[in-house]
């Protein structure tokens, strides 16, 4: 108990963390311990070309001592942790001070760095100018209507998480029957596998499977339907058999349009990630990285596109 307790002193006297950005003398010191006297590194500010924030296990961000999101200052030869939160919105606001007071761009959880002010600049879309060429052999389809910027884009296809699941899937409905029937047998004889209690275990085992296998062959082939302009955003998923679904996000509720890597933690992929103040939506899952850029940039443009009424006389 007395080595508990010295150990948890210890670790109280050394968890002071203090980060010291100055200016003038464009050092940046980071201090640690009690009245910070344990330890202390100097770094030159001047090296630093970007604020990441990032969540635990990407980036190498998510100090377990700072919480779930961490702010960091990369150069090109380092990554320097400054701090952190469990609360993501304070996180933010902590690396978009320290994007503003350093001037240099912020990258939000692997994103494109741009200026923390100007997140969603960009050049306006112009009616009587083509738009910029699909990636070769990309299956997105784009028209411009009465709703703004249209965008169809493919379902995800075979991506390694579908394919793990779709084995699941077929040893379930395949090797759950065999295994079964065998056993079966070798207990109560070849005569009693026609009885009712196999046929009806086998019958289980068939139907769950397949209907996992119908559940991911669905998801595979369900695509993105998105419709944006200077008022907003609408997104809905296309095919799988189900009603369509069109949620309206307003301009002013839209904070960042960027490309991300997903949180799954064993197959992760990039995808568009529409911020919003409510939350996130992904979309486009298994895409290109091409075409992945192609669309957010389409859809950071129909954003900053202005029509009739400018972006703020359109929300009120």
């Amino acid at each position: 108990m007395a080595l508990l307790a010295c150990m948890w002193a210890v670790n109280q006297l050394t968890s002071d963390w203090k980060a010291l950005l100055n200016k003038e003398t464009q050092l940046l010191k980071l201090r640690s311990g009690v009245g910070v006297f344990f330890s202390a590194n100097t770094h030159p500010l001047e090296s630093f070309t970007s604020v990441a924030l990032s969540s635990r296990g990407k980036g190498g961000g998510g100090s377990i001592d700072w919480g779930f999101y961490s702010v960091e200052l990369k150069s090109p030869t380092r990554t320097v942790a400054v701090s952190g939160s469990n609360d993501r919105d304070e996180a933010l606001e902590l690396a978009q001070a320290l994007s503003r007071f350093l001037g240099v761009d912020l990258s939000v959880d692997g994103g494109h760095a741009r200026p923390a002010d100007a997140r969603l600049e960009a050049d306006p879309l112009e009616r009587d100018q083509a738009s910029p060429s699909l990636p070769p052999g990309s299956r997105i389809r784009v028209r411009h209507s009465a709703q703004g910027l249209v965008l169809q884009l493919p379902g995800c296809g075979w991506r390694p998480l579908f394919v793990m699941k779709a084995g699941i899937a077929l040893v379930i409905a395949v090797g759950g029957p065999t295994v079964f029937g065998l056993a079966w047998v070798r207990t109560f004889g070849l005569r009693q596998l026609t009885s009712a209690e196999p046929l009806i275990a086998l019958a289980v085992f068939l139907s769950l499977g397949g209907l996992l296998l119908w559940s991911v062959i669905r998801e595979v082939n369900r695509g993105w339907s998105l419709a944006a302009s200077s008022r907003g955003i609408e997104h809905s998923r296309t095919g799988g058999g189900k009603p369509r679904e069109v949620t309206r996000l307003p301009a002013s509720q839209i904070e960042d349009i960027d490309l991300r890597e997903t949180e799954e933690k064993l197959f992760r992929s990039l995808t568009v990630v529409i911020e919003h103040k409510k939350g996130f939506v992904r979309i486009g899952a298994g895409l290109s990285r091409e075409e992945l850029e192609w669309t957010e940039t389409m859809l950071r443009r129909a954003l900053a596109t202005r029509g009739c009424q400018g972006r703020g006389d359109a929300e009120a």
